[in-house]
């Protein structure tokens, strides 16, 4: 079943990975939603076309500023790749803005009904989406229909729909 508005987020117990100065290590994910007006959004894979050229930037910078102008605390990203992969995606991206988390084996966006099985390039990742979530629920979902769309998950169209 596909998380939808209204729903719950779940976040109690879950842990994404970043990259620490010690190797991998597990975040708790429930601080970035818990209390807090977050833009949460998913990209297929780090340093895939239009998750690099497209997807990711649209939430960054001025679009970062304007969302912050609208209320929001955190902004999140979720790629479904390893720790590795997301710390040098963050910083070739360079948005500090935007927390980068690694969901390596899609638990958390099959959890919601979220992933996408793109065969040949790569398995199952995550469908491109984007959610404004209040204290833990979503209150906007903009999911698309396919990997290359970014026409309702983008930064542009969450910042026209808060």
């Amino acid at each position: 079943m596909t998380i939808k508005e209204g729903d719950t987020l779940p976040i109690d117990g879950v842990k994404l990975m970043t990259l620490g100065d010690d190797g991998p290590s597990p975040v708790d994910i429930a601080p970035y939603f818990k209390g807090k007006k977050t833009v949460v959004f998913a990209i297929p894979g780090c340093f895939t076309s239009t998750c690099q050229n497209s997807h990711f930037p649209s939430f960054a910078g001025d679009n970062a500023a304007a969302l912050k102008a609208k209320g929001v605390d955190e902004i999140v990203c979720v790629a479904v790749n390893d720790p590795f992969v997301c710390d040098a995606f963050a910083k070739v991206m360079n948005t500090p803005e935007i927390k980068l988390l690694g969901d390596g084996n899609a638990a958390w966006v099959k959890s919601m009904g979220l992933e996408a099985d793109l065969g040949a390039f790569g398995g199952i990742r995550s469908s491109r989406w984007s959610m404004f979530v209040d204290d833990g629920v979503v209150k906007k979902a903009f999911l698309e229909d396919g990997p290359v769309y970014t026409n309702i998950s983008g930064g542009p169209h969450m910042i026209e729909n808060l």
